[in-house]
């Protein structure tokens, strides 16, 4: 099936399936998998931003993975975790837009190499949906000092899940933080082979 009728599956489907309320800001698609990027609701109140990893065969859904981080009213960034760019440019080149965001994610959360972090990140330019950190290399790398600072480093250990359609990849994986089995969902929207915009829930394990 097209990416287009694996996302139409997920849609159709998506608050039965999950159990919740879902205005879904973010929709991508890439072979069998289709991640959706939404603000969900619950039956018994309150909000999160929420990220769902969906396996699609022959037309149905075959596995889905995914989590949710409430909805913070004031972040570190002004942004909100889920406004931003929404569509995916469809003439953007989905296997660099992939290469891209996972050399990223394995250089500089992985491997923890800021070496040459601007080679990998849009410079100050980089807008952060991540509610605890503020735009740009200078916010990411001040928010990641004082986490170490207080005993609460943040490290990934594997690479789960890629999924890329145009300018948008999102990348699933695990680690560590404040000494705690995570998992991270990770959006990246790619411009002129950079990340240039990032959105992310991350949750224990």
């Amino acid at each position: 099936m097209s990416n287009e009728a694996n996302k139409q599956v997920v849609l159709a489907v998506i608050d039965d399936t999950t159990g919740r309320k879902n205005q879904v800001h973010r929709v991508l698609a890439q072979g069998d998998f289709v991640v959706t990027h939404a603000t969900t609701t619950f039956p018994e109140g309150g909000q999160a931003a929420a990220f769902d990893l969906w396996k699609i065969e022959d037309g149905q859904i075959t596995g889905h993975w995914g989590d949710q981080e409430p909805i913070v009213e004031q972040t570190a960034n002004g942004h909100t975790q889920v406004d931003g760019v929404a569509v995916v440019d469809a003439t953007a080149d989905t296997d660099a837009t992939r290469r891209a965001a996972e050399e990223t994610v394995r250089t500089i959360l992985v491997a923890n190499d800021f070496s040459d972090v601007e080679r990998y990140l849009a410079g100050e330019s980089y807008i952060q949906h991540n509610p605890r950190f503020a735009d740009g290399v200078s916010g990411l790398a001040a928010a990641l000092g004082e986490l170490a600072k207080a005993g609460q480093s943040l490290t990934y250990s594997d690479v789960l899940d890629v999924v890329a359609e145009g300018d948008f990849a999102y990348i699933r994986s695990v680690g560590v933080f404040a000494g705690a089995d995570y998992v991270f969902h990770d959006l990246f929207r790619v411009a002129d082979g950079r990340a240039a915009e990032h959105w992310d829930v991350m949750v224990p394990r």
